[in-house]
């Protein structure tokens, strides 16, 4: 039965691998394709508005892992998944709608749209396609439907492929506005499994309470948002606090190309919750702290493997794929690569929290995070580069350290009340 249940998760490991990487893979092809049939400033104008799709596609994916715990606890107890997931997904989608009028109402807000009621109308068009899509995925996950999950994965940059090769085909003449209509189809690609995902929610069952909705909502998407600050969005917050980008042009490209290989994390991460779901539920606690072990060991090897390669070879790397002008030093790389090792393992850990329901704890960590960067780039005499260097490095470790110590505390609870009840 054991030998059964790792083949079938090796196997799950494996599609899902296939599923992810072929979407990143489809994803960099399509931009590609857009430069080269879009002009120059076309695609400009087009890379800001797949910015802001996706942008919000980021804010609505943080739901997805809430979807996916409910569906998993659902199918241990045989029923269907709770209409709750629909009201939360639906609130964060009103949230999006909102952020978006208020963004219109910027005058550079309407350049990014071009000042287009059609790319408006298809912007609002995408969020409702992406929440359907972050529906569909998190369910089926859940209720352990690897195959259409994956599908739903790799789908999504295929059918946008082939809505450019249509267009282009039937000869339309190239324009920001079919761009948009090919993002916004890919994102569509929920309809072919929207049936079946129907079928899977309790739509008879009692609502959850908005109160209750909306603090899940708030505490995901908070934490949400300071991931992203930790992950892509860290040259923003270091030229914030230290100023001129251009002192830290060279950091920022290693960091840029350091953070790519966490792609390869996303089957492993997207495979979490469900597991610790059913760990939780079946009482075995130990289960998960041996995972936070071998995360804590894997991750310090991959660092330390990973910042001796990143100091050998890393300068001449980063100059052979950025150029002569990128020559970053071999420490800067080893760090830069040794804390992005260490960020995978707070990814796992982080997902981990949302499958234990403990959402303000992992708003906390990233907010931890943050602020140790800051205090660093902020409180440290070194020039702006060395200063940049520390904070995110600073941010990794303790986005690690405190994701696991969230963890180990909520198994260390539950043991503790698990025992209370036996007595």
């Amino acid at each position: 039965m054991t030998t059964s249940r790792a083949s079938g998760a090796r196997a799950n490991l494996r599609l899902l691998s296939v599923a992810f990487f072929t979407s990143s893979g489809l994803g960099l092809l399509l931009l590609v394709l857009m430069a080269h049939w879009l002009t120059k400033g076309e695609y400009g104008h087009f890379q800001a508005i797949w910015g802001l799709v996706f942008a919000f596609a980021s804010v609505l994916g943080a739901l997805e892992q809430e979807v996916t715990r409910r569906a998993t606890a659902a199918r241990l107890d045989r029923t269907r998944t709770p209409v709750g997931v629909v009201q939360a997904i639906g609130l964060a989608a009103l949230a999006c709608v909102v952020v978006l009028a208020l963004l219109l109402l910027w005058p550079r807000g309407r350049e990014i749209v071009q000042g287009s009621a059609t790319i408006v109308a298809l912007t609002v068009v995408s969020m409702a396609n992406v929440v359907l899509l972050v529906l569909s995925r998190g369910i089926l996950l859940g209720s352990q439907a690897i195959r259409p999950y994956a599908w739903l994965i790799a789908g999504e940059s295929v059918l946008r492929l082939v809505a450019l090769g249509v267009l282009v085909g039937i000869g339309v003449d190239a324009s920001v506005t079919w761009a948009v209509v090919v993002t916004v189809l890919g994102s569509a690609v929920w309809v072919f499994v929207g049936t079946r995902v129907a079928r899977e929610i309790d739509w008879s069952g009692a609502w959850d309470p908005w109160r209750g909705v909306g603090a899940t909502v708030a505490a995901l998407a908070t934490a949400n948002g300071l991931s992203a600050l930790v992950l892509t969005g860290f040259p923003t917050v270091a030229t914030a606090v230290l100023g001129n980008p251009r002192d830290l042009a060279v950091l920022f490209a290693v960091i840029t190309l350091a953070r790519a290989p966490l792609a390869l994390l996303a089957p492993v991460q997207a495979l979490v919750v469900p597991t610790v779901v059913r760990w939780s539920r079946a009482a075995e606690t130990q289960r998960l702290t041996r995972a936070l072990a071998r995360i804590a060991g894997g991750s310090t090897l991959l660092a330390v493997v990973g910042g001796a390669l990143g100091y050998l070879v890393g300068p001449w790397a980063v100059g052979l794929v950025l150029g002569s002008d990128f020559r970053p030093t071999g420490l800067m790389v080893a760090l830069v690569t040794g804390a992005t090792c260490v960020m995978a393992g707070a990814l796992l850990q982080a997902a981990a929290l949302v499958a234990l329901q403990r959402y303000w704890r992992l708003t906390g960590c990233w907010g931890l995070a943050i602020a140790g960067a800051a205090l660093v780039m902020l409180a440290t005499p070194w020039g702006p580069e060395a200063r940049g260097l520390a904070g995110f490095t600073v941010a990794s470790v303790v986005a690690f350290a405190a994701t696991a110590v969230a963890v180990l505390r909520t198994v260390a609870s539950a043991e503790a009340g698990a025992r209370t009840t036996g007595h």
